[in-house]
């Protein structure tokens, strides 16, 4: 199923966000353009959500 996520849903922005994420994953589809704005805009999203940024934590 290729499955292009809805953004224009107002209520549902999150969960579309989190879909378009998994569906380009379940495909393989890592490496592209839409992959990574959708990824970085879900870890902004969990970054101020959850505070401090622990990529870099030794």
């Amino acid at each position: 199923m290729d499955h292009a996520p809805d953004f224009a849903l107002p209520g549902d922005a999150d969960s579309s966000l989190l879909e378009g994420l998994f569906q380009l994953a379940l495909n393989g589809q890592t490496q592209g353009s839409e992959f990574d704005l959708i990824d970085h805009e879900v870890y902004a999203r969990l970054l101020s959500t959850y505070g401090t940024d622990q990529r870099f934590a030794a």
